[in-house]
C-alpha cells in the first residue's frame, strides 16, 4: 500500500495566506521605518528586508513559496492607481510629454547598464 499525499486543509491553507500576509505588511512597516533613515521608498526597504531574510533563512519558507504565487497572478491590480493617474493628469503628461519619455527612457537604459554591470562582475567573481 502506497502513502498518499494528503492536501492541506482550508484552515491551514488561510493560516498560510494570514502569515504570509503578516510577513509582507510587517516588512513594509520595517521598511517605513527604516526609510526614516534611508531615503527609499518603504516599499524598496521592504524587499531589501525579505531577501536579507529569505538570506538568512537559505531558503524561501514554504508557506509563503505556496501562496505568493496566487498573489503575483493579480499583479495587474497594483497598476491601476498609475494608469489612473495618467488619466487625471492627462494635461500635464500632453504638455511634457518629451521630458516623461526622456526620463523614461533614459532611467531604463541606466537601470540596465548598471544590472549588467553587476551582473558581470558577480558572476565573473565565481
Amino acid at each position: 500500500m502506497q502513502p498518499t499525499h494528503s492536501h492541506p486543509s482550508r484552515g491551514v491553507i488561510f493560516l498560510e495566506h494570514c502569515a504570509s500576509i503578516a510577513v509582507l505588511l510587517g516588512v513594509f512597516e520595517c521598511g517605513a521605518l527604516l526609510s526614516q533613515w534611508i531615503p527609499l521608498p518603504a516599499t524598496i526597504n521592504g524587499v531589501f528586508i525579505l531577501l536579507g531574510l529569505f538570506v538568512v533563512l537559505g531558503q524561501v519558507p514554504g508557506f509563503i513559496r505556496r501562496t505568493i504565487p496566487q498573489y503575483l497572478s493579480h499583479m495587474s491590480l497594483f497598476f491601476v492607481p498609475a494608469i489612473m493617474a495618467v488619466w487625471l493628469f492627462q494635461d500635464d503628461v500632453i504638455t511634457h510629454w518629451l521630458s516623461l519619455l526622456l526620463a523614461l527612457v533614459g532611467t531604463t537604459i541606466l537601470s540596465m547598464v548598471v544590472v549588467m554591470w553587476l551582473s558581470h562582475r558577480l558572476l565573473k567573481s565565481s
